[in-house]
């Protein structure tokens, strides 16, 4: 029997309001979720997340509902009065940000500042002014301006920070006793530069992850009570991972291999067999960039045969996602199909509370972003392609938020390919002219290799003075 659908309130704000209008006009066609987010190719979960106010409706999307329901353009006039809504949403959260952080009040603060000491071996005398230091990082990454990301032109206190907390953590090393407040620290500062990492890209923490996750293994060697192993062990592992991927993303193949091959053995040690895929999609994805995508197709698959029945609908649905790419790329259309439609499938059947913490990031955009990857090597392969791959990738862009400016930038390379790819060079050319003009905007030497090879799609257009002028200005970056 299916689930009742959520209570609507209309007049609770425009994106609820929003939301009941789409219901309305879907039921009065007699559609389902799933049928009508077949209709405007997103899924049925997609169509009931904007139902509820649980997602914003990109522009492109409400044109596509009002045109499949037939409202009369209703949706995408009223598009305007959510968009205000959501840039509302966000001055004051950004307000609530600049008014500072309690240390005290944060959760983990407030177990690693208990005013009783603790006799417990690894305990830190100067817990305060370290995460006085953190929360001082959680303020500046949000005060910084999301347009720029190039190091020399962040707020300088921030990268003082960071240069801080870096430090702390090297001499963090040097304990031969590591306890609870240690685990806690080194928890924390993974999960602060992952979040710049995410968003402004590797440069910025590449060097002192570079530290931080060989000190941090030489913590191995210390003394840690039995009961903290496998939380130091799997902290370890998660450290040398994030420092593996921020390699990559500045093209340091050789320290990003190096860790994720240290990563992969600690997950292993650790018996964590979630960690350890995501270990594999990580050396998946530095494979498929270096294009040696056979070999990244049989470490996608290790991982799915590592996960057996620890796996997930999320776990699948980006692995399968992952896998079609490098089919594509070998030529193998009919498994890059097969690969996607397993991905949605499993997309579809996602509970985000029980999928690992890993797979928070998956969402419509991240799986449009794949599916444009594919539709770009079949249209390197067949012209016919290419409005598809232009389609797909278009909706990842848009669905990217603030948040994963490197994912967004990367997209964009992808639709500049694409339009490419279909011969539309005025659209292409528009798209190239904002990569360049704003080259520093992610500092991610991954995405400079990606603007430079947008040289070989450009040669479908090639022999108009602009694109040839174009493609002279990428190679010289």
């Amino acid at each position: 029997m299916p689930r009742p659908l959520k209570p609507l309130d209309p007049a609770k704000g425009p994106a609820d309001w929003f939301g009941a209008e789409l219901r309305h006009h879907r039921q009065s066609k007699g559609l389902s979720q799933s049928e009508l987010g077949e209709r405007v190719f997103v899924s049925g979960s997609e169509i009931g997340k904007i139902e509820t106010a649980a997602r914003r409706c990109p522009l492109d999307l409400a044109r596509r509902l009002d045109q499949a329901l037939d409202t009369g353009g209703v949706l995408e006039r009223s598009w305007p009065l959510i968009a205000a809504e959501s840039d509302k949403s966000v001055r004051e959260s950004d307000s609530s940000r600049r008014s500072g952080l309690n240390v005290d009040d944060h959760p983990l603060v407030g177990e690693m500042l208990e005013s009783q000491s603790s006799t417990g071996p690894g305990d830190s005398l100067d817990r305060r002014s370290f995460l006085a230091t953190s929360a001082g990082l959680v303020v500046g990454a949000a005060l910084a301006d999301s347009t720029v990301a190039s190091k020399s032109l962040l707020p300088t206190d921030l990268m003082t920070q960071i240069d801080q907390i870096a430090a702390a953590c090297v001499q963090m090393a040097n304990q031969r006793n590591i306890g609870r407040a240690d685990l806690a620290r080194l928890g924390a500062v993974h999960d602060l530069y992952q979040s710049i990492d995410y968003q402004y890209g590797g440069g910025l923490v590449y060097e002192r992850l570079n530290a931080i996750a060989d000190a941090s293994a030489a913590m191995l060697d210390g003394s840690c009570p039995d009961r903290l192993r496998p939380t130091l062990i799997n902290t370890v592992a998660k450290l040398r991972l994030l420092a593996g991927w921020t390699a990559f993303d500045m093209c340091d193949h050789a320290s990003g291999q190096r860790h994720f091959a240290a990563a992969e053995r600690l997950a292993i040690r650790a018996e964590n067999t979630s960690l350890t895929a995501y270990v594999h999609y990580c050396q998946a994805r530095q494979l498929q960039h270096l294009r040696h995508n056979r070999d990244a197709v049989d470490v996608l698959r290790l991982a799915q045969q590592r996960l057996d029945r620890h796996s997930t609908p999320g776990t699948k649905a980006v692995l399968e996602a992952t896998i079609a790419p490098s089919l594509a790329a070998l030529g193998d259309r009919t498994g890059a199909d097969a690969a996607l439609t397993k991905a949605t499938d499993a997309f579809e059947r996602m509970i985000p509370g029980d999928e690992p913490s890993w797979i928070s990031w998956i969402d419509q955009a991240e799986l449009a972003a794949q599916f444009g990857r594919v539709y770009r090597d079949f249209a390197r392969q067949d012209r016919a392609f290419a409005e598809q791959a232009a389609t797909w990738t278009r909706r990842a862009v848009d669905g990217f938020d603030e948040g994963m400016q490197r994912s967004s930038v990367l997209n964009q390379v992808g639709l500049c390919s694409a339009w490419f790819l279909a011969g539309e060079a005025d659209a292409a050319l528009e798209i190239g002219a904002g990569l360049l003009g704003n080259a520093d905007r992610v500092h991610s030497a991954r995405i400079r290799e990606r603007i430079v090879n947008l040289g070989r799609d450009a040669q479908a257009c090639a022999g108009r003075s602009d694109v040839d002028d174009f493609i002279n200005e990428i190679t010289s970056i």
